[in-house]
């Protein structure tokens, strides 16, 4: 049977790190796939702080 590429390697171990962190809980996990295989993780147990958050009076419409 022949090696496996990198990047399936990879890919399987996201799979395996995604259905962990779905059974732990976890808030959010973004997984990044490069073609050398190489993984990058960003996760947490809680939301990022969104700063998208604005007044009525910050709208610069007409009147």
């Amino acid at each position: 049977m022949a090696n496996p590429r990198a990047q399936t390697v990879a890919k399987q171990t996201v799979a395996a790190l995604m259905r962990e962190a779905r059974a732990a809980g976890w808030a959010r996990a973004k997984f990044e796939i490069r073609p050398d295989g190489s993984v990058t993780i960003d996760a947490g147990m809680t939301l990022p702080e969104s700063n998208d958050d604005f007044l009525a009076a910050d709208l610069r419409m007409g009147k």
